[in-house]
């Protein structure tokens, strides 16, 4: 059968970003309006509700409704992934349902993680999610948030349950991405999640790109993914350069806060608010972030 996630044109996706109130609510607005302008930039669709998004911060009926909001602001525009994940795996699994009952294109799902997970016990995992659901799913390996470095085999077995149809790899281990593709085919969609590296990723045969900084310089990752797509080495490096200059900012500054606050700056969502645990910038902070900023080749697209 036919890879449907294989058939969109466009495979680049912002880890969207869930706007949040000042006092913790989903901001429906500026989700609405940040996916609009997400889509005349020039995104492919939409991965939602994952580390990017806060999704396991997240109360189950937010996740729900920022899922049912995407999907009718996508129709037309692109396809939709739901990231699932979540401490409890029941919770997973029906978030799953509801994504393939409101109109979702595919799920994904970082594995269970906390207290560690065995190999067995991941593949069950998988195996559950893939049957809870009549949506494609894509797995997802980010051994940086997980703390779970697998084996290239324990991903190909991943790979080979019925219903799994490609994986959002998120690490800087190009070797492995090689190897797992050239073990599972072509048929597998592929998503490099490693935004500082994204023309590498789609050298290495990725199929297109999943990541945070996509939510406000999406034109410029665009460009990326593009030449490198066509083979435009020289061009894309430079171009990968320019990203990885505000990357260096963000991994200095608060990464996800960051964001949220520059996509405030562009006038793109109402409030830097993110999800407890998480913190948002102090104005000590924001007042840092805005100074190196400002010492990068785009700093006029990112502060308004």
């Amino acid at each position: 059968m036919p890879n449907a996630l294989l058939a969109a044109r466009n495979r680049i996706l912002p880890a969207l970003v869930t706007p949040l109130t000042d006092s913790g609510e989903l901001d429906e607005r500026a989700l609405e309006h940040l996916i609009d302008h997400l889509y005349r930039s020039g995104m492919g669709g939409l991965y939602i509700t994952g580390s990017t998004g806060e999704g396991i911060y997240l109360d189950p009926a937010i996740r729900r409704r920022i899922t049912e909001i995407a999907v009718a602001h996508s129709r037309g525009h692109g396809q939709v992934l739901v990231h699932v994940g979540a401490i409890a795996a029941m919770q997973a699994f029906e978030l799953a349902k509801h994504a393939g009952q409101v109109g979702a294109d595919g799920i994904s799902s970082i594995p269970p993680f906390v207290g560690g997970c065995s190999p067995a016990e991941t593949l069950d995992y998988y195996r559950t999610l893939a049957s809870s659901t009549n949506i494609p799913v894509v797995g997802y390996y980010i051994p940086g948030l997980t703390g779970q470095a697998w084996s290239i085999d324990r991903m190909v077995d991943v790979l080979k349950i019925d219903n799994v149809v490609g994986f959002k790899f998120t690490h800087t281990d190009l070797y492995m991405l090689e190897r797992v593709m050239s073990h599972v085919g072509r048929e597998k969609v592929v998503y490099f999640g490693v935004d500082e590296m994204l023309c590498h990723g789609v050298a290495c045969g990725a199929h297109g790109g999943i990541g945070t900084t996509y939510n406000f310089m999406p034109k410029l990752i665009l460009e990326v993914a593009t030449l490198s797509a066509e083979g435009r080495w020289e061009e894309a490096r430079k171009v990968q350069k320019k990203v990885n200059e505000v990357i260096e900012v963000l991994l200095t500054c608060h990464g996800l806060a960051a964001s949220k606050q520059i996509l405030v700056w562009q006038g793109h969502i109402a409030s830097a608010r993110c999800a407890p645990p998480r913190a948002s910038l102090t104005p000590e902070q924001q007042t840092t972030l805005r100074a190196k900023l400002m010492q990068t080749a785009i700093a006029d697209t990112l502060i308004k």
